[in-house]
């Protein structure tokens, strides 16, 4: 077992750079969600990196170059997704044992198959597996999705995570002293961004207090770190815009955003992921129709899929009525801040709770951030540029020249249809395809 995983992995870490130069020809090509595509467009990859696009015929490829027939397909920059929670699920069995070498890596595998160039673990992550792993990966040593890691994230004593085997992963603070000094402790191990929770959780925790909040946010940006926050009540919301919050792991959900809070966000230019997909999941009363998507069913264990579909013969009327009004309120929400010009980036939640679906929930979200009236444009801008620039990864959200080659080869064009981004072709990750049928043979 570790030593077919070890040869994935080994695939997955190459590069272009010992391979010809390769010319994509004939497709749509999206260099940049916010622009018009190119049609039947020519991409040139040289050494892991885009070295041209334009019109096919205009591109000149050296000589010995590759040439690659995309005719009727639609290329777009690779997905980031801002917001998971890496390491606790492996099959049926969620558990910190979980958290290792092997399962972490096989999860950013997991995304790398599904188009995602990298992801941020929110707050969850232990010891310094993390951060070994995201240095490999800097230094070209390791594949999958780039890891980008919180460390540990903080909240009130045992009031961080809902999940309970989450809950050993944030520190639980009650003086700004401690609530300083462990930002400082997180940023000297130079964490891309600290988390906060700040939720009750219906009225069972103690919330973490403005006081201590503000204290991190202050001693974090001394550092030069930005502080993501966990949200839930509309009235916190409004206080951590005027706090100086960075941005918001979640929609309010007690209610819809009001103008108010709308207004502040856009005012603080805060950045929102939506996480719709995980409050979705419960606004069924019947097992929703994406269970049988295929690509869910490439990317997941089948005993996992099964059991999130036996789950929605034991919800009851009243608990789908609640979670359908939450979802609702969400989606208003959602078209207020989209309208308003607030920034939106693409996040998951993924791992959160047991049997919230790693990588394949990224394009789930897609659509939903359509329902909830964001344009496809938009949404695809949300997933590539936004996440892309939030992360700092200056190499990743357009295919523009000198930019790593990371991106989906689709069969049908995402602009038409948010759907089609789910009709995933080929996927090339810094130069390099990944071989999903080698991925699908070690699932299976």
């Amino acid at each position: 077992m570790r030593g077919r995983l070890s040869k994935l992995l080994t695939i997955c870490a190459l590069s272009l750079s010992a391979a010809p130069a390769t010319l994509f020809e004939g497709e749509r090509l999206i260099v940049d969600a916010r622009r018009t595509p190119i049609e039947n467009a020519a991409l040139l990859i040289d050494n892991g990196r885009v070295a041209a696009v334009g019109k096919k015929g205009s591109v000149k490829a050296p000589a010995g170059a590759l040439r690659v027939n995309l005719t009727g397909k639609t290329v777009i920059p690779a997905l980031v997704d801002v917001h998971v929670h890496l390491g606790y699920q492996k099959g049926l069995v969620y558990s910190v044992e979980n958290f290792n070498r092997d399962n972490l890596i096989d999860q950013l595998n997991r995304y790398a198959y599904c188009g995602v160039a990298a992801v941020l673990s929110l707050g969850t992550d232990l010891g310094d597996l993390p951060f070994e792993l995201r240095s490999e990966q800097d230094a070209g040593k390791l594949g999958g999705a780039l890891y980008r890691t919180a460390g540990h994230g903080f909240a009130a004593p045992n009031a961080g995570p809902g999940t309970p085997e989450l809950k050993a992963a944030a520190y639980g603070v009650t003086t700004e002293q401690e609530a300083r000094k462990l930002v400082r402790d997180e940023t000297a191990r130079h964490v891309d961004f600290i988390k906060i929770w700040v939720d009750d959780r219906n009225g069972t925790v103690q919330k973490l207090r403005p006081d201590l909040y503000r204290a991190i946010i202050d001693e974090a940006h001394k550092h030069g770190t930005r502080v993501i926050a966990h949200v839930y009540y509309l009235d916190d919301a409004k206080d951590l815009a005027r706090a100086g919050i960075d941005a918001f792991a979640h929609l309010v959900r007690d209610r819809e955003m009001d103008d108010e809070v709308v207004g502040l966000i856009k005012q603080h230019d805060i950045l929102v992921m939506p996480n719709i997909a995980i409050s979705e999941n419960g606004a069924h009363g019947e097992p929703p129709v994406w269970l049988n998507d295929p690509l869910l069913h490439e990317v997941a264990p089948e005993a996992v899929i099964e059991r999130v579909r036996a789950s929605y013969a034991r919800r009851s009327t009243d608990g789908v009525a609640r979670a359908q009004k939450v979802y609702r309120d969400m989606q208003r929400s959602l078209a207020k801040l989209n309208s308003a010009g607030v920034r939106i980036a693409l996040g998951t939640d993924d791992g959160a709770v047991r049997d919230h679906f790693y990588a394949y929930t990224a394009l789930r979200e897609l659509q939903l951030m359509v329902d909830g009236g964001m344009s496809p444009q938009q949404t695809l801008t949300a997933a590539t540029v936004t996440s892309a620039e939030f992360l700092r990864l200056k190499d990743y959200g357009t295919l523009e020249a000198g930019k790593s080659a990371s991106f989906i080869v689709l069969d049908a064009n995402p602009l038409d249809d948010i759907g089609n981004a789910k009709k995933i072709s080929n996927v090339y990750l810094r130069g390099q395809e990944v071989d999903r049928q080698a991925l699908r043979a070690q699932w299976r």
